[in-house]
Order: structure tokens, then sequence, then C-alpha cells
């Protein structure tokens, strides 16, 4: 009869034994609480033990309180760690995990991909989140996680992108780079040039030639596309229409001519002979369909024409659409060279091919053209641009080189 059990507060005589008791909270994923310690206020009474959920108080001689505390810890919980591809570890809070795993309290946690998290050739692409986790974003290299229960993070790596930086002449065009246009320099002269991959899946130098050869004289099989090494004659800016002598004009090297979104210097003027760097010239004319020595960059060489060319190709690209295809390959209006001065700047483009081209002089015993890329622009009505990737034309005549990597 001295025993009694009670909830919350209630009046009891001194002497009475009353049971109180507390329940730990359940189903509770990142806490989990100690034993409880019972503690009194007030006039003093006795427990029968200071631990546990429920134990007896025997009452004092006046009115107390009794407290249960419960001391409540962070439980680890455990987040799956996946490496994607070129991933070798994850960073969480400045430590590298490179097991299947991490234990992490709940609570917020600072992940990073640096590049010391990827395999050589590879950097961060994203992060994934799945389970009782979330993440601040998933496209930051550094983001916040926070974790209120298990989970899997995911760190996805791709191949790292390459600037388009250095030498024509060391170019590959093979490299994952991080645009599909960028600035090099030719190392025989120190010109810079724009190059782009076009629709065609091909790299083109995307600016005319601007070689002076009556300054750059000695090219060599290391820095030029030829089969041996070659130097350009004296005379070579005295100008006459001629086949069988390299012929430049370099009036309107830096003049600037427009194409259709925006402009670039003409460059210079050659005659077939100077373009194929004298292999091509009048007397070997039909020898063979493609001249295979040129003034382009080492591991680059002009483009082949005709029919089945790559002028041609590249117009079919851009499904025959004159104005993409002019703004693409950035065709200028540079005219030609013949008879001692320009002719048609302003009006069309003439880039020479490495094709022989059949075509009977009717004049001529011996075929001497050469298909180039023909580029007009009329505006009336309205703007049009007319594309011809079959033209030929004599070998006498002064044109722009193009080239495209081999």
């Amino acid at each position: 009869s001295n025993t009694s059990s009670a909830s919350g507060s209630g009046y009891y005589r001194w002497g009475q034994t009353v049971s109180v008791s507390v329940t730990k909270a359940s189903n509770v994923t990142c806490t989990t609480y100690a034993t409880p310690t019972w503690t009194q206020s007030g006039t003093a009474g006795t427990f029968s033990s200071t631990s546990g959920t429920s134990v007896s108080f025997t009452m004092g001689k006046g009115n107390t309180t009794v407290t249960a505390t419960s001391a409540a810890s962070n439980v680890a919980q455990t987040i799956t760690l996946s490496k994607g591809t070129g991933v070798n570890g994850i960073t969480i809070d400045g430590t590298k995990y490179t097991g299947a795993s991490a234990s992490l309290t709940c609570g917020q946690h600072t992940v990073t991909a640096p590049s010391t998290n990827f395999n050589s050739g590879y950097e961060f692409s994203s992060w994934a989140i799945s389970g009782s986790a979330s993440l601040s974003s998933t496209s930051s290299a550094t983001t916040t996680m926070t974790v209120s229960g298990s989970g899997t993070l995911t760190l996805t790596g791709r191949q790292s992108c390459v600037a388009i930086s250095g030498y024509l002449q060391n170019f590959t065009g093979t490299a994952n780079y991080c645009s599909t246009t960028g600035t090099l320099t030719d190392s025989r002269d120190g010109t810079s040039y724009t190059v782009g991959k076009l629709a065609d899946g091909k790299w083109w130098l995307l600016d005319n030639l601007a070689l002076d050869l009556s300054t750059t004289r000695n090219l060599t099989t290391a820095n030029t596309n030829i089969a041996s090494n070659w130097t350009a004659p004296t005379d070579i800016t005295t100008w006459s229409d001629t086949y069988n002598s390299p012929k430049i004009n370099t009036a309107s090297k830096d003049t600037t001519q427009s194409y259709g979104s925006g402009s670039g210097k003409i460059g210079v003027y050659y005659n077939y002979c100077a373009a194929t760097a004298g292999t091509y010239c009048y007397a070997s004319a039909g020898t063979g369909n493609n001249a295979t020595s040129d003034i382009c960059p080492k591991g680059w060489r002009m483009p082949t024409g005709g029919a089945s060319g790559e002028y041609q190709a590249l117009y079919t690209a851009y499904s025959g659409d004159g104005s993409n295809f002019e703004n693409a390959l950035r065709t200028l209006l540079s005219g030609y060279f013949y008879s001692g001065s320009a002719s048609k700047q302003g009006d069309g483009g003439y880039s020479w091919s490495s094709t022989y081209s059949n075509y009977d002089d009717s004049w001529s015993s011996t075929y001497s053209n050469m298909y180039y890329l023909y580029v007009s622009v009329s505006f009336l009505p309205t703007r049009k641009v007319v594309v011809r990737p079959q033209s030929y034309i004599d070998r006498d005549y002064g044109l722009s080189v193009r080239c495209v990597l081999r």
C-alpha cells in the first residue's frame, strides 16, 4: 500500500514510493539517446536508482520536482561513394575517400572535386545523390551535402578539354578541345590564324594564307607541306602571268575585306606554281589528280576540288546554304590578281584547290586548269551568296590559299 505509480505531477504523502518513468524516442534516424539520469529539486527524497528509464522515488517532507536527462548523440550514416568515369576519389570535409563508403554524421558536409580527384586527362563533370541526402548543386565542383540518413553520392568525370593554342604545325585536331574555334600561329613567320572545326567534321584555316614568300623564302619539310626543302626565287614578287615560275603579289596582304558577319585580311595572292612550292606548275599539268605539295603549314594542305572534293563536301554539309557556308569558312571577297593588278575585290572570293581540272582550253594543247572555290555576293533584291565549289581557272592567276588539316 506504500507504493504508487504516476505520470506527470501529483500529491503523495511523506514516505510513499512513486514509480517515475520516461520513454526514449524511437525511429529517429540521426539521433540516439543515452540512458536517462534522474535528479530532484526541493525537499529531499530518495531514488531507488538515479539511472534508468523507470525508477522509484520515495517522497520526502515537502514538494519536489524530479527530472530525467538523456544525452542525445548524432548517429553516423553510411554514404556509399560511387566513383564514375575518370574519378579516383571523393573529397568530403577536406578528406579524400578512395573506398566504397564514408561514415558521416547527419548535417551538412562540404564535398569538393579538385583536380586530384581525377585520373589523368579527366576533370569534373557532375554530382548525383540518392537516398536520405541532398546536394545544394549537382553542377558545381564544390557543393554542400546535407545528410539525413544513408544514401549514395556519385561523382562523374569527363575527359579534360584542351585550349587551342600554339603552332599550326603542331596541331593534330584529335584532342578534346574546349572549343571548335581557336587561334594558332604559323611558326614560319609568326602570323596568327583562326582555325575552326566545321560541319564536315574537318578543321579548316578560316583566314586566307598570308605567307610572304619574298621574306620567308626558305621552306622546309619540318614546317611546310612539301616533300623536300624549297627556296622561293628572288624574283617571286615580279609578277608576270606565267605558269612555270612561282609568283606572288602582296600589295593587298593587309587589306581588310568582308564576309557575311565579319571581316579579315586578303592575304597574299599566289599563282599555282607558288601555291604548290614550285612542284605543280605548267610543265607538270596532267601528271596527277591532286598536287601533293603546297605552301600550307606542315600537317595541313590545300583542299581538294571538283565534284568529289572537300569544298563541295563542305558546301553540301551546310545543305547548299551559301550564307551559312560563307560565315562558317569566313570566305572573303578578296578577288584575284592578274595582268599586274587585283580584280573583283569586294565582288568575289577565289581560293585554290589541290585538284587538277581536265577542262580543255581549246587554244592550248596542254591542260592547265585547276579547280578553285568561288564565292560571290549579290545584293538585289536581298543579299544572296553564290557558292561554286567546282570552278576552274588557269594556273597563271593569283588566287588566295586556304588550308585544311590533313
